[in-house]
């Protein structure tokens, strides 16, 4: 969410009632008396599909969601609009704040740093997968293999903490 919105933190339940249009103040979240403008991603979009499915329980977002082609455009509205709220690939959150996330209403809130992902305390995750026709062979199977070995690993756990984890940003 934007950075000068005085909410810190969101229970799942919050955010599915946001994200389908019942909860359109943030008044209603001890925010200030503005409305809340929904951003997400288009309906193509393997974030839209596991956030539609997992958060909003397979039920439709609010039609008055904006829907934008990428994380990248999500945050940039975001970082424009202090009354926005949107979603995405965390490692592209520069210039907006986290909003952390809870279970319910008796759970810790986390924010999504990568040792709260990695250790499944922040709620909102999904694993991402690589799929082959066949069993890789040649570059394919090197790209792969690369991918999964420790330089590979190494640069995803570099990237996760230059973007992706606050609190070892310099």
């Amino acid at each position: 969410m934007n950075e000068a919105n005085p909410v810190s933190e969101l229970t799942l339940d919050q955010i599915k009632r946001i994200y389908l249009g019942e909860i359109i103040n943030w008044k209603d979240l001890g925010g200030q008396n503005e409305k809340i403008i929904v951003y997400g991603r288009e309906n193509s979009s393997g974030t839209y599909v596991y956030f539609r499915d997992f958060v909003l329980e397979g039920k439709d977002y609010t039609a008055m969601m904006q829907s934008l082609p990428g994380t990248a455009a999500v945050v940039n509205a975001i970082a424009k609009d202090k009354n926005g709220i949107g979603y995405g690939g965390a490692a592209y959150g520069q210039g907006i704040k986290f909003v952390q996330v809870k279970k319910d209403n008796n759970s810790p809130a986390y924010e999504p740093t990568a040792d709260n992902v990695k250790s499944g305390n922040y709620p909102i995750t999904r694993y991402l997968y690589l799929y082959t026709r066949s069993k890789p062979t040649g570059d394919m199977k090197d790209y792969i293999d690369w991918i999964l070995s420790a330089e590979g690993q190494s640069i995803v756990s570099r990237l996760d903490i230059s973007r992706f984890d606050k609190s070892n940003n310099s």
